[in-house]
């Protein structure tokens, strides 16, 4: 009885969902077996049923079926790129297969800039978002100062769409490009931390830059 207690205590407490969910299901396992020491096998019966099996499953349910990832994005070659309603880049083909591996839901919102996504974070209208030196690195950047605003390598790639003399570029400094996310103590937290630490990564950079 004291053991269900001190978990019952996890399970209240515990600042991330998921371990709350797992201390949960543990209780019900407990709890069933101290209905079966006290000799009532249809009440531990009943708990296993409905506290252990059907409450997980629902929980289940309602952590991942249908379940989206709203993701902050710039519109920039290579990095990430739309073609129609498509999103393809360096980002988004990282994301889908995140999203396929756990059954997500992807949704892109654009944004002008990082101080944008940055916004969209803190606001949390988006789960993940791009930014600088954040979460989970992915790729290190020169940065420039293009009259008096500060570009990455990506942004130079758009700017010289548009302009052919680029004579005011200056490199100031390198930053790491990453995915942040607006809930470090999420399920989509931990899931893509699993992830990333198995990803090939450099895979999906030699994919997208050339030499690299």
């Amino acid at each position: 009885m004291l053991l269900a207690v001190f978990v019952s205590g996890f399970a209240v407490f515990s600042k991330k969902p998921f371990n709350s969910f797992i201390f949960r299901t543990i209780l019900s396992v407990i709890v069933v077996g101290l209905y079966v020491s006290y000799l009532s096998p249809d009440v531990a019966l009943a708990e296993a049923m409905l506290g252990a099996l059907l409450t997980t499953f629902i929980y289940l349910l309602a952590f991942k079926i249908h379940s989206e990832i709203k993701v902050g994005v710039i519109i920039l070659p290579v990095l990430c790129e739309k073609y129609q309603e498509y999103y393809k880049g360096i980002v988004p083909e990282i994301l889908e297969e995140f999203s396929k591996r756990y059954n997500y839901k992807l949704k892109f919102l654009e944004a002008n800039d990082f101080d944008e996504i940055s916004k969209l974070l803190s606001d949390s209208q988006v789960d993940i978002g791009i930014c600088y030196n954040g979460d989970f690195n992915i790729l290190e950047l020169p940065i420039y100062d293009y009259n008096g605003n500060e570009k990455n390598f990506f942004e130079i790639q758009e700017l010289l769409k548009k302009e052919n003399n680029l004579d005011v570029l200056v490199k100031t400094e390198h930053k790491i490009l990453s995915f942040c996310f607006s809930d470090k103590n999420s399920i989509l937290y931990e899931e893509f931390m699993d992830f990333y630490s198995k990803f090939s990564l450099k895979r999906v950079l030699t994919k997208h830059i050339r030499g690299f």
